[in-house]
C-alpha cells in the first residue's frame, strides 16, 4: 500500500523574498516531495516573489481576500478551502497574532496538526489599548488552537507565546535554516563579480544591507550613518539589496545626503549570497527582529556583520563575525565602528560550514525537525 503524502498548507501574507518565506522555501526545496506536499494561501491577489518556484515545486497557491478588508469573507474564503481541498493534514501558519484566527478556523475544519510559527518580535504597530486587546485576544486564540508553537529564537517565542512558553513541551525555537550547497559555488570562486557589474574600482570598499524597505530595517539610520562615513572614507559604496513602500523615501534621503553616486539600490535579488560574498562589511541596524535570516547567510561567507543591540543573540553562529551596537549610540559611534572594520580587515571568503552546522543553521536538520512535527497525525 502507497503512504499518502502529508498534505502542508502554509498561510503568509505575500510569498515575497522575506526571512520567513525564504526559509520554507528553503525547506520546500529539499524536502522529500514524495512524501511531503505543500500548498499555500496568501493574503494577496498581486503576484508574490516566489510564486512561480512555488508552481514549478508542485505546490498550489490560494489568494484570498485580506482579512481586513472583510473579516466575514475571509473566514468564509478559508473554510471553503479546506474543505473543497481537503484533506489537509497540517496547517501552518507564518502571520503572527493573527495566526490565531487561521488556526481556531483549522481546528473547526479538522486540520489535526496547527502550527502557530512566530518569525518577529514586534507586529510593527504602535500599542494602544484596541491594539493591545488585539494582541491578548489572539494570542488566546493561539494557544487554544495550536497544536505546536515555533519560533526563530527564544524571543519571537517569548514575545508571541508568552514570557513563559518555553517552558511547555509544545513550544520550540527552530532555527532559520540555509541551503549550504548554494554557497559551494561561492567556495569555488565562482560567482558574480559585484565590482565589475557596478563599474567600481577592483578596491572599493562595499558595505551590503539586505532587507525590505519598511521602518524595521532602519534605513533613515543606515543612510544618516553611511553619509558620516562617507565624509571620513574614499572609495566605499553601500549596496542596498530589496524593495517596499518606504523605497522612494530612502531615495530622496540618498539625494539629500548627496551621495547618490556611491549608494547602490539593487533590487529584489535571487542571488543575495553572491552579492554578499563580494561585500567588505554588512551592516543591520533593524530596530527588531525575529533573528535575521540574512545575517546567518552573510555569516555563511564569513563576512563580518555590524548589528543593532535589538538581534537576537542567537543570529551568532560563534565564528567571531557578529558587532553588537547599540541603536542608542551616536551615529558617529556606529560610523567610527564601520571605520575601523573596514581599515582592519583584509577580507578573505570563508565558508563556515561548520559553524553553521553546530549552531543548528543547516536546513537538513531544521527539515528533520519540521517533518517529525508534520508527520505526528
Amino acid at each position: 500500500m502507497v503512504k499518502k503524502k502529508v498534505r502542508v498548507l502554509h498561510v503568509f501574507g505575500r510569498m515575497n523574498r522575506g526571512g520567513a518565506e525564504t526559509l520554507i522555501m528553503n525547506v520546500f526545496r529539499n524536502i522529500d516531495r514524495e512524501k511531503f506536499q505543500f500548498d499555500f494561501l496568501v493574503h494577496s491577489k498581486e503576484e508574490g516573489h516566489y510564486d512561480q518556484e512555488i508552481k514549478e515545486l508542485g505546490g498550489t497557491i490560494y489568494s484570498v481576500p485580506h482579512p481586513r478588508e472583510n473579516i466575514l469573507q475571509y473566514r468564509k474564503e478559508l473554510k471553503k478551502i479546506l474543505r473543497e481541498k481537503r484533506p489537509y493534514d497540517v496547517i501552518h501558519s507564518h502571520i503572527f497574532t493573527f495566526s490565531g484566527y487561521v488556526l481556531k478556523i483549522a481546528k473547526e475544519e479538522g486540520i489535526p496538526i496547527r502550527i502557530a510559527h512566530s518569525h518577529n518580535t514586534q507586529d510593527g504597530h504602535s500599542s494602544g489599548i484596541l491594539r493591545n486587546m488585539y494582541r491578548s485576544y489572539m494570542r488566546k486564540l493561539i494557544l487554544k488552537n495550536a497544536t505546536n508553537l515555533l519560533g526563530c529564537s527564544k524571543e519571537a517565542c517569548r514575545v508571541l507565546f508568552g514570557p513563559e512558553c518555553l517552558k511547555n513541551s509544545n513550544v520550540q525555537v527552530l532555527r532559520n535554516g540555509i541551503d549550504l550547497e548554494i554557497f559551494e559555488k561561492i567556495e569555488k570562486g565562482v560567482y558574480l563579480n559585484l565590482r565589475d557589474a557596478l563599474r567600481l574600482d577592483s578596491k572599493a570598499k562595499l558595505i551590503g544591507h539586505v532587507g525590505s524597505f519598511t521602518n524595521q530595517k532602519n534605513h533613515c539610520r543606515l543612510i544618516k550613518i553611511f553619509s558620516l562615513l562617507c565624509d571620513e572614507m574614499d572609495n566605499v559604496h553601500l549596496v542596498l539589496v530589496g524593495d517596499g513602500p518606504l523605497k522612494n523615501k530612502i531615495s530622496d534621503l540618498i539625494k539629500h545626503y548627496g551621495i547618490e553616486d556611491k549608494v547602490h539600490m539593487l533590487g529584489v535579488r535571487s542571488d543575495v549570497p553572491e552579492i554578499l560574498a563580494n561585500l567588505d562589511l554588512f551592516l543591520f541596524p533593524s530596530l527588531y527582529e525575529g533573528l535575521g535570516l540574512v545575517l546567518v547567510e552573510a555569516q555563511a561567507v564569513g563576512l563580518k556583520c555590524i548589528v543593532s543591540s535589538k538581534i537576537p543573540s542567537e543570529a551568532d553562529i560563534g565564528a567571531g563575525l557578529m558587532k553588537f551596537i547599540d541603536l542608542d549610540l551616536d551615529d558617529t559611534i556606529w560610523a567610527k565602528a564601520i571605520k575601523e572594520e573596514l581599515e582592519n580587515s583584509n577580507r578573505n571568503i570563508s565558508i563556515q560550514k561548520e559553524k553553521i552546522k553546530q549552531s543548528g543553521y543547516d536546513i537538513k536538520e531544521v527539515i528533520k525537525d519540521l517533518a517529525y512535527i508534520y508527520s505526528k497525525i
